[in-house]
């Protein structure tokens, strides 16, 4: 059923540490890893608000120059055979690359012409559109079949500007997208959950959590 937790438990501090040693030592990070009793959560960050992957996703070639990908990828292999709670976190409807290269699928502004973008001339994605919905079953599946136990989108939601054109209900947009994506993606052992700070959010029926930030 669907579950509110009021942190994303406690190991926040412990995940900076490992982000910080991936760039260097892949190996180190593991053997943190190892010392993590079984069933662990461990939260990873898989994409960032401009739609680049930080592992080698299929969905698109879009890469993060920050991150090492290697070792990422190294990291993911890791997780899925070992006996932690893997956890993926990214964006949802804030995506700089798929809004500029699927525009049928942004926000828009009033004239109509041109594609909505916050103050750090970032897209945000439309979420009562196929092409959206699509996008993020995609994503979501393929960190399932990585072997992912549990999928969090942060920004799932529709930006309250003056500027943004949205006649439909925004309330009841974000559930249906968020209900669609859960009866698409989540099982009895695979979670599709929601993290923001907005208590009243729409939560999915069934295999679902609530992450309040």
């Amino acid at each position: 059923g669907t579950e509110a937790t009021p942190a994303i438990w406690g190991f926040a501090a412990a995940c900076e540490a490992i982000s910080a040693t991936l760039k260097e030592d892949i190996a180190a990070v593991i053997a943190q890893l190892n010392t993590l009793p079984a069933g662990t959560p461990v939260m990873v960050d898989v994409k960032n608000s401009k739609g680049a992957f930080f592992y080698s996703s299929t969905v698109n070639s879009k890469r993060d120059g920050k991150i090492n990908t290697v070792a990422m990828d190294q990291l993911i292999d890791y997780l899925r055979t070992s006996n932690t709670y893997a956890i993926a976190r990214l964006p949802a409807l804030r995506d700089y690359h798929f809004g500029l290269n699927s525009t049928t699928n942004g926000l828009f502004v009033a004239s109509g012409r041109y594609l909505w973008a916050d103050d750090d001339y970032c897209y945000w994605l439309d979420p009562t559109k196929e092409g959206t919905l699509m996008h993020l079953v995609q994503i979501v599946s393929e960190l399932k079949s990585l072997g992912f136990d549990e999928v969090v989108f942060t920004q799932f939601t529709i930006p309250e500007s003056e500027k943004v054109v949205f006649n439909a209900d925004r309330r009841q947009a974000i559930s249906d997208a968020a209900q669609a994506i859960v009866s698409a993606c989540a099982t009895e052992s695979f979670l599709v959950s929601y993290a923001t700070e907005d208590v009243t959010f729409p939560m999915p029926v069934d295999r679902s959590r609530l992450y309040l930030l």
